[in-house]
């Protein structure tokens, strides 16, 4: 799912992200959904050892991504031809 293109919203205690999933030839509608109880798992997740070595490696990715998608505002845009010899 690309997150950039999601919606978020807020349903009772809820929040609900949509957007499409791509697989291939495959596409589905997906929702997923995030509950007060769902809090300490999640927590449990984002700091664990391996995602804290996976967000070490790929910290420069994630600037690239909030450069592009919120300071140059081109997130999503195609790249322009480069006239190479």
């Amino acid at each position: 799912m690309d997150f950039s293109k999601c919606d978020v919203t807020w349903e009772g205690n809820e929040v609900a992200v949509r957007g499409i999933l791509r697989n291939g030839g495959t596409i589905w509608n997906a929702k997923v959904t995030f509950a007060q109880g769902d809090l300490p798992g999640l927590l449990h997740f984002i700091l664990s050892w391996a995602t804290m070595c996976h967000l070490v490696v790929n910290i420069g990715r994630f600037f690239t991504f909030f450069r592009d998608k919120f300071i140059l505002r081109r997130m999503g845009m195609k790249q322009k031809k480069k006239d190479g010899g």
